[in-house]
């Protein structure tokens, strides 16, 4: 039986042992992160927490509606159990009516095949890491190579720097033109980094040119055997000189042999996804779901 759960009747230990030991867990369904990017959050839970889908509400005027939130790119049904096409469509279906519009992105592996539900694919790009370096980088395309190339004749230098400057240097040559990503977003984003750093799950990396004058830089989250890129960008100088490729060839580097997968957060910028495809990644999808019960007149200007 699949229960509704406000946010003060979800026991968060047994969620997160549910998550555990699901076989499609991701960072982004963690209480811990749930709490910093949709405060309040609710929640379908089946059974003694078989199987969990985060619900991420919001109000407006007297609707109440399900989105999903700023540096948060799947959620959906987790399960210690394979996730059928009955199991998933039946959370779906209980999902409350109160909640009027719904359009939230599940992971990768809700597949959802009857045609009755509006759902759109969108792409994510991993790169499994089970391979020594050598071999990963025979997989870099030549936009790749050129650009690693390009990042030695400069010098560039990898150094650990703080989240909060990884922020502030996204908000000074990105921020502009990340759209509706407002002020509460960003404090939320460094709660979220804030717990992810107090739990060892974050790596927050800065590349400096040979002026010491910081170039790019990203943060990265690991949870079990993923290591995911959150957030980074480059100046202009960055960007001519290689940096973020330099960047992103390191972690592989690193992480190289030990069964991990690097999972870029995919783009349907095309321009992002040929820079995360020049490393070998490769395209898996997702769906966003979007169910529209709002009076008609509304309905039409949201359809």
């Amino acid at each position: 039986m699949i229960r509704y759960l406000r946010h003060n009747e979800i026991d968060k230990t047994r969620w997160d042992l549910c998550l555990e030991q699901s076989p499609n867990a991701l960072v982004y369904a963690c209480s811990w992160y749930l709490d910093s990017v949709c405060p309040g959050w609710e929640a379908l839970v089946m059974d003694d927490y078989t199987a969990i889908m985060p619900l991420t509400g919001r109000k407006k005027f007297v609707f109440s509606y399900l989105f999903q939130p700023f540096f948060t790119q799947q959620l959906g049904v987790f399960s210690k159990l394979d996730i059928t096409q009955e199991l998933l469509e039946e959370f779906i279906q209980a999902i409350p009516t109160h909640f009027r519009y719904v359009e939230i992105q599940l992971n990768e592996h809700n597949q959802i095949l009857n045609p009755a539900f509006k759902v759109k694919k969108s792409k994510n790009f991993l790169l499994n890491l089970n391979k020594p370096y050598p071999k990963l980088q025979k997989g870099f395309n030549d936009q790749a190579k050129r650009n690693l190339k390009k990042a030695r004749k400069h010098e560039l230098e990898i150094k650990s720097i703080s989240y909060q400057d990884v922020v502030s240097f996204y908000r000074q040559h990105k921020g502009r033109v990340t759209s509706g990503v407002g002020e509460q977003d960003y404090t939320r984003l460094l709660h979220l980094l804030t717990q992810a750093w107090e739990k060892k799950k974050l790596i927050s990396k800065g590349v400096f040119n040979s002026n010491g004058e910081l170039v790019a830089s990203g943060v990265f989250l690991v949870f079990r055997s993923r290591i995911l890129f959150l957030l980074g960008t480059s100046s202009e100088s960055g960007r001519e000189s290689g940096a973020m490729h330099f960047l992103f060839d390191h972690l592989i580097l690193q992480f190289a042999g030990h069964g991990m997968t690097f999972d870029f957060e995919g783009s349907e910028n095309p321009g992002i996804a040929r820079f995360y495809k020049s490393f070998g990644a490769e395209k898996v999808h997702y769906y966003r779901l979007k169910i529209n019960r709002l009076p008609w007149i509304i309905r039409l200007l949201k359809s």
